[in-house]
């Protein structure tokens, strides 16, 4: 049993948040939070993976970065390019005939610690997790799942698996005071401009996320809405998004004052 006054002032016991990546998102309260599951979702190519990407590598915190959807390969050329400004095209080249070069820029990223099972289960994600502890000697600060679907639930409707694996994370979120940042589907029937709304994530999973961001692509930018957000302002309808500089071919994606 515990007192919220013998709470305070310690950095263990959940909400945190994590360090801020973007300016915009700072200003707009969109917060992801450790022992909370955030949501990042949208159409396939929206925008979701860059985004996750940047978070993991600009938070210089430890993380378990779970890449069932993308392999190994096209992650490090994702990651180069978005290191070094050069477009992927470029990175893989470099990676290619230049590996001692490459792997001195990917230094960069040893915070982050990969797992590319493209089927995980809940059991293979707490071993991930387990194994991380003991070469760190502590928990991992962010958890990113790319994504949602992929999560090999044995038994049951498809719908169904994806709210009792969101529960199962939510649970690891709090063992392990970890933001866990999960990437999901939303469904391609719904319209946005360019973000869809909160009723277009599939899989009826909005009731666990603290947050939930949907995201889309237009004239350059990245429109980043916070459809949920129980520590600040929140439109369902995806009608009130904030924007960043975007270019997916380099991987860039920055505040838009940064980008002039």
């Amino acid at each position: 049993m515990k007192t919220l006054s013998r709470s305070v002032g310690r950095s263990d016991i959940g909400g945190e948040p994590m360090p801020a990546v973007f300016r915009t998102f700072e200003q707009n309260k969109i917060i992801f939070r450790r022992s909370e599951v955030s949501l990042i979702a949208g159409t396939p190519g929206a925008g979701k993976s860059t985004l996750a990407l940047a978070l993991a590598l600009r938070m210089q915190a430890p993380t378990l970065y779970v890449s069932a959807d993308t392999n190994a390969h096209t992650m490090a050329m994702r990651l180069y390019s978005m290191i070094e400004g050069v477009s992927q095209t470029d990175a893989e080249k470099i990676i290619s005939e230049q590996p001692d070069l490459a792997r001195q820029k990917l230094a960069q990223a040893r915070h982050i610690y990969w797992s590319f099972d493209s089927s995980p289960s809940l059991s293979d994600l707490d071993d991930e997790v387990t194994a991380l502890e003991e070469t760190l000697g502590e928990s991992p600060a962010l958890i990113v799942v790319d994504n949602l679907m992929d999560i090999n639930m044995d038994g049951g409707e498809e719908f169904g698996a994806m709210r009792s694996a969101l529960k199962e994370l939510k649970y690891l979120a709090r063992d392990t005071n970890a933001a866990v940042v999960v990437l999901h589907h939303t469904k391609e029937g719904y319209s946005g401009t360019p973000c869809q709304p909160r009723s277009s994530v599939q899989g009826m999973v909005n009731q666990l996320p603290a947050l939930i961001l949907t995201v889309g692509q237009q004239d350059g930018m990245l429109g980043v809405a916070s459809v949920k957000n129980r520590y600040g302002k929140a439109d369902p309808s995806g009608n009130s998004p904030v924007w960043l500089q975007f270019l997916p071919e380099y991987m860039f994606i920055a505040d838009l004052e940064d980008a002039r």
